[in-house]
């Protein structure tokens, strides 16, 4: 009823109850009027502050689609400087990055590691891991593994042996053999991370499975570096758009050279 009413009009109200009504109610009916513009004013706020919480949920998707749209475009963008490069530059790559990680005292220094099997789009690591074996240095790789409701994580594995412990796996990479234990949180140095496209600021965008970044930001408070492996072709020229779970590299490392970033990193 009084919805559509403004103070003015319930003035006017009040004025007509106090000549109609008996002046022993008045008291009474003053204090009902005071309730309700008392809830009056409280639904107006209600309402502004659910208006303001959709626009924000709103602000807030679209601004969280505009940067997966743009990891999108930046993805795609490095994938396919990668695969124009030709397969002699790839070869020759891998060999200058496994120089640049064999002249620097992080690796060197390095007991326990976390590498990864590169694929056709990433750095070729296999003389990395058989270097790193061949130093005697503890080396775990990753495996993809089914998780409760059909999830897939990632967990690291123990390899002794190139040849023996390796076997084609999840999207066709190699990987431990199953058979090997996985680890949820191997003491370690050194991680080396892939990615699809990466800036001069120690961002990493990956193929968007976000197994990298779940397995980083659990790790919690660290003390191992954490460098990202790639072409020179895959780091963009503008910092890539990051999201909150995001994880920053240390240093990265590619057949050119090594940037090892300010930190603490900020996303």
């Amino acid at each position: 009823m009084f919805d559509s009413l403004g103070i003015g009009e319930l003035g006017l109200i009040f004025v007509v109850a106090m000549i109609f009504i008996d002046p022993s109610k008045i008291g009474m009916l003053a204090r009902g009027l005071g309730n309700l513009r008392r809830k009056w004013a409280n639904l107006q706020r209600d309402v502004k502050q659910q208006f303001d919480t959709l626009t924000l949920e709103e602000n807030l998707k679209e601004s969280a689609d505009a940067v997966r749209s743009a990891k999108v475009a930046l993805r795609r963008e490095a994938l396919e400087a990668v695969r124009a490069l030709p397969s002699a530059d790839r070869a020759e790559a891998a060999q200058a990055v496994l120089y640049q990680l064999r002249e620097w005292p992080v690796y060197q220094q390095a007991k326990s590691l976390a590498l990864f099997c590169g694929t056709r789009e990433e750095i070729d690591t296999e003389s990395i891991i058989r270097h790193a074996l061949a130093e005697g240095k503890t080396v775990y790789l990753p495996r993809v593994e089914d998780g409760p409701a059909g999830s897939t994580d990632m967990k690291l594995a123990l390899i002794r042996d190139y040849d023996r412990d390796l076997a084609e796996g999840t999207f066709g990479i190699l990987e431990p053999r199953s058979d090997l234990p996985g680890e949820d949180n191997p003491t370690l140095d050194l991680i080396l991370v892939p990615g699809t496209a990466f800036d001069e600021r120690g961002g990493r965008v990956g193929r968007g499975k976000g197994f990298y970044d779940r397995f980083l930001g659990a790790r919690g408070v660290r003390s191992e570096v954490r460098a990202g492996l790639a072409f020179e072709a895959q780091i963009v020229r503008k910092k890539l758009p990051l999201e909150p779970h995001d994880q920053l590299l240390d240093t990265l490392v590619t057949e050119k050279r090594r940037l090892d970033y300010a930190q603490p990193q900020t996303a």
